[in-house]
């Protein structure tokens, strides 16, 4: 489980999810205590790429080429 904080707004927490865990989800809870959950994902850099166009302050792209290097 990996989580990520961002400017303390938004609390995102990544989960391996299914009966393997071989995918991932993630949830977001922001100030007014407002859950997003996310669908599943074949990769945890799949799931931070989606979390990162879906919230807000978290849309920039930091890694303009794609290649998230997330270790799991």
């Amino acid at each position: 489980m990996q989580q990520v904080q961002q400017s303390g707004a938004v609390k995102v927490q990544f989960v391996p999810v299914g009966r393997e865990r071989r995918e991932w989800m993630w949830k977001a809870r922001d100030e007014s205590n407002t859950i997003t959950i996310s669908g599943r994902f074949d990769s945890l850099s799949d799931a931070v790429r989606d979390a990162r166009t879906q919230i807000d302050g978290l849309g920039l792209d930091d890694d303009p080429d794609g290649d998230d290097d997330v270790v799991a």
